[in-house]
């Protein structure tokens, strides 16, 4: 499966899947450009779900409507994936949260790679930040490493492979 259908299946994974649980993620950009780094894909939603009457009037009742994203990029179209531009994607990510006209309560980033995976996992543990949930998928053995934020760790719960 190439990266583009991986990316395709989360896609619909979060849109219409697990990740209806967590957020309605209801619109989807390919090739989004944020602060010069340019992500393969990104959606956006809202924590307010919908639903029939009584779910719309308990969702309106005791969920706040929190703005969210999330990001995807692939670490081989990246040139030198280093730390610094692990950085950098996060600042791009982050500007893009106060960017939009309701602010991002927070955001998932998800990087898909088949290379040095040993590497950029090192950099996505290092990562100490509790807005922006980073997860690392490993295309090859179809496993998912997290940051340690709590939203990092979340995001193995509700994307499948």
């Amino acid at each position: 499966m190439s990266i583009d259908e991986q990316i395709t299946k989360l896609e619909k994974s979060l849109m219409a899947g697990r990740g209806r649980w967590i957020a309605d993620f209801n619109e989807s950009f390919r090739n989004f450009r944020a602060n010069g780094v340019e992500f393969d894909a990104f959606i956006r939603g809202n924590t307010r779900m919908k639903g029939f009457f009584i779910s719309r009037l308990f969702s309106f009742l005791l969920n706040p409507n929190y703005p969210v994203g999330c990001f995807f990029l692939t670490t081989d179209s990246v040139k030198d994936f280093d730390r610094k531009f692990l950085i950098r994607t996060i600042s791009a990510v982050k500007s893009r949260m106060k960017d939009e006209d309701n602010e991002m309560k927070w955001v998932w980033l998800f990087l898909l790679g088949t290379r040095n995976i040993a590497t950029i996992r090192k950099f996505v543990e290092d990562v100490d930040d509790q807005t922006v949930g980073i997860a690392l998928i490993d295309m090859n053995t179809k496993t998912i490493m997290n940051s340690n934020s709590y939203i990092g760790r979340q995001a193995k719960r509700y994307i499948k492979i």
